[in-house]
C-alpha cells in the first residue's frame, strides 16, 4: 500500500512538472533567451532589388520578417556578431506577371521573391534547426506574393519549425 501510494505521488509529480521542463527547454530555442544576429542575403549579386511597382519594396520583406519574428517571442537583431544568428537566403522573382489581370501581350517585367532558404545558427548546447525552405504559393499559379506578404510567411514557417510543427501550418494570403 505504502509503495504503491509513493509511486502514485512519483507520477503525478513527474506529470505536473512534464510541461513545465519541456515549456523551459523551448523557450531556449532559436532567439527566444537571447537576441539572433538577422541576416538577408538576395541572390548571387546580394545587393537588395529594386522597389517594383506591383510588389512593393524589398525592405518591406525584410522589416514585415523581423517585425512578425518580434511578435512571435523571438528576439532580433540586424546584423552585428551574436552567439545566434538566422540568415535569410532569397531567391528572386524575376519575370513576375505586372498585370491583375493577363491578357495579350502580358507584361513580364516585374520582381518579387520566389522562395527563401532560412538557416539558424546556435549555440552548441541548443537543440539543432533544420534548414526551412520557403516557398509563398498562391492558388491562382498567375499570382504572385508581394514583398511584405513573403516576409509574414517566411517568419511564421520559422516560428512554425521551431515549434516542432505544432498548431495549424501557416497559409500565405494573397491578394
Amino acid at each position: 500500500m505504502r509503495t504503491s501510494l509513493l509511486a502514485g505521488v512519483l507520477v503525478a509529480a513527474v506529470v505536473v512538472a512534464s510541461p513545465r521542463i519541456a515549456s523551459a527547454q523551448d523557450s531556449t530555442l532559436a532567439c527566444h533567451v537571447t537576441a539572433c544576429s538577422v541576416s538577408f542575403e538576395w541572390g548571387n549579386t546580394n545587393t537588395q532589388p529594386d522597389p517594383d511597382r506591383r510588389y512593393g519594396a524589398p525592405s518591406d520583406m525584410e522589416s514585415v520578417f523581423l517585425s512578425r519574428l518580434q511578435e512571435l517571442g523571438f528576439k532580433t537583431s540586424r546584423g552585428g556578431e551574436a552567439l545566434s544568428a538566422i540568415t535569410v537566403r532569397l531567391t528572386p522573382l524575376n519575370r513576375a506577371i505586372c498585370e491583375s489581370m493577363s491578357g495579350t501581350n502580358t507584361d513580364y517585367s516585374c520582381h518579387t521573391v520566389d522562395r527563401a532558404a532560412i538557416t539558424v545558427r546556435q549555440e552548441e548546447t541548443a537543440k539543432p534547426i533544420p534548414r526551412i525552405d520557403v516557398i509563398a504559393r498562391c492558388s491562382d499559379p498567375k499570382v504572385s506574393v508581394t514583398f511584405a506578404q513573403f516576409g509574414r510567411y517566411a517568419a511564421e514557417m520559422l516560428a512554425y519549425t521551431v515549434a516542432g510543427g505544432k498548431g495549424s501550418r501557416p497559409a500565405v494570403k494573397c491578394g
